[in-house]
C-alpha cells in the first residue's frame, strides 16, 4: 500500500496552495494542522484525496475550536463521513487490509493525553497517525510489534527507525517559514501489513 503523507498544511495562512501530488498513492494520510477551521480542514483533505481513500487527525489548530464547541465536534464527524474521510480521534480505520489508529494526541501532561495513548494502543494498528509526536517511551506500548508511526506538528520533514518501529514527520508549516529539513510535498511510504 502506498501512503502519501503530509501535515501542517496551515491553509489558513496561505492565499493559495495546489498540492504537488504524487504519480501514485493508494491512501492520503494526513497528520493535522490543515486549516484552523475543523470541517473547512475536512473538505480540504477530501478534495486533495480527489476520491481516494483518506485518514485524518485534527490538529491543534483544529481542535482548538473543536474543543470549545460540542456541537462542531459533532458535526464534523458527519461531514467528515459525508466526503468520505477517515476522521480518526482516538478511534481507528481498516482500509485496505491495513489499520489506521489516530488521535491529536498532545502533549504528556495534558489531560487529553493519558486517554489518547491508551485508545492508541489499544487499536492493535499498523499505522499510527497523530498530530503531536510520540514520546519514545510510549511508542514501544503502542506499537509492540512495530509498525508506522505518522505525525505532524514541528514543522519540517524527519524519518527515523527505532526498534523495528519508523517514525515520519512531513510537516509543510507556514509559507517562506524556514526549515533546516523542508517537507516532501508528495512524499509516499510504501508499506506491507504486518504479519500479527
Amino acid at each position: 500500500m502506498k501512503l502519501w503523507v503530509i501535515s501542517d498544511l496551515h491553509l489558513e495562512r496561505r492565499l493559495e496552495w495546489q498540492p504537488t501530488r504524487p504519480e501514485v498513492f493508494d491512501v492520503l494520510v494526513v497528520a493535522g494542522d490543515v486549516d484552523d477551521d475543523l470541517a473547512r480542514a475536512i473538505e480540504c483533505v477530501a478534495l486533495i484525496a480527489d476520491g481516494k481513500p483518506a485518514v485524518y487527525v485534527a490538529g491543534n489548530h483544529e481542535v482548538t475550536q473543536a474543543a470549545n464547541d460540542p456541537v462542531l465536534a459533532s458535526a464534523a464527524g458527519v461531514i467528515a463521513e459525508e466526503y468520505g474521510v477517515s476522521w480518526l480521534e482516538c478511534t481507528a480505520a481498516e482500509i485496505g487490509g491495513m489499520r489506521f489508529a489516530g488521535a491529536t494526541l498532545w502533549e504528556p501532561g495534558d489531560p487529553r493525553h493519558a486517554p489518547s495513548v491508551a485508545a492508541l494502543a489499544a487499536a492493535k494498528a499498523d499505522v499510527i497517525v497523530s498530530h503531536f509526536p510520540p514520546v519514545p517511551s510510549f511508542a514501544f506500548r503502542v506499537l509492540p510489534f512495530g509498525g508506522l508511526w505518522i505525525h505532524g506538528h514541528h514543522h519540517g520533514h524527519a524519518d527515523v527507525t527505532a526498534g523495528g518501529r519508523r517514525f515520519v514527520r512531513n510537516a509543510l508549516g507556514y509559507p517562506d517559514e524556514p526549515v533546516a529539513r523542508p517537507a516532501i510535498p508528495d512524499l509516499v511510504i510504501e508499506l506491507c501489513a504486518r504479519k500479527m
